[in-house]
């Protein structure tokens, strides 16, 4: 008699091969590991995924559409981009953060303080660490890339046109400081994040780090710097 697949079995499979791929590598990990670890057997796991590699591109595409939609919903909640920008998820967030109609430092603050505290996280930084050792594969990669961090700071790149506009910050190519913004936020914390030595940061050291990513930012960028 074949079974019927279900959901539920799908999601303990992805479960086993993310924990393994994370904790001993893309290349160490079998299919037998993995459907050992499921509590499953080699059978049913090919049942689901007809090799390791779909499985992995599954899972990336997936972490991709969690963290990068959760990330793209914010900024689009904020920023009031139209609904053709085709979102992945809504990120939960009670307010806007990045309203072009506020002032932008208290909007950047508030914004910068939520990218830390809910993506420097050790499952976050994990799924980056799998991405990077399997992005060999230059195919991987990109569609991490794509679906995730380029679309993020595409949406960011939305608000600076916006703020730009409005004569709040000076003119300059808001995809650049896009770029720049999240590279102030992650220059301190973010490699010690990927080589697993501080994957959680409390609220004091997430303000402060955020505070002079800032303070960099608007001397670079606000208008009184033109």
């Amino acid at each position: 008699m074949v079974r019927t697949k279900t959901p539920a079995r799908r999601l303990a499979l992805l479960n086993a091969a993310r924990y393994l791929f994370q904790e001993t590598g893309f290349e160490r990990t079998s299919m037998d590991d993995i459907a050992a670890h499921a509590g499953s057997s080699k059978a049913t796991l090919y049942r689901y995924f007809v090799s390791k590699e779909s499985l992995f591109q599954e899972l990336v595409a997936g972490s991709a559409r969690e963290q990068g939609g959760a990330m793209m919903g914010l900024v689009q909640r904020s920023a009031g981009a139209g609904d053709d920008l085709e979102l992945i998820s809504a990120a939960p967030v009670a307010a806007p953060m990045l309203n072009p109609a506020e002032p932008v430092e208290p909007s950047l603050y508030r914004f910068g303080h939520y990218i830390l505290k809910h993506f420097h996280t050790p499952e976050s930084l994990g799924v980056q660490r799998m991405v990077i050792a399997a992005a060999v594969d230059p195919e991987i990669g990109r569609a991490y890339y794509e679906q995730g961090p380029a679309r993020a700071t595409q949406y960011l790149a939305t608000y600076f046109e916006a703020v730009i506009g409005a004569g709040a910050l000076r003119p300059a190519d808001p995809h650049v400081m896009a770029c720049h913004f999240y590279g102030l936020l992650e220059s301190e914390v973010h490699q010690a994040g990927l080589f697993n030595v501080v994957t959680t940061l409390d609220d004091e050291r997430i303000g402060a780090t955020v505070r002079r990513a800032l303070d960099v930012f608007l001397r670079a960028y606000g208008a009184a710097s033109a």
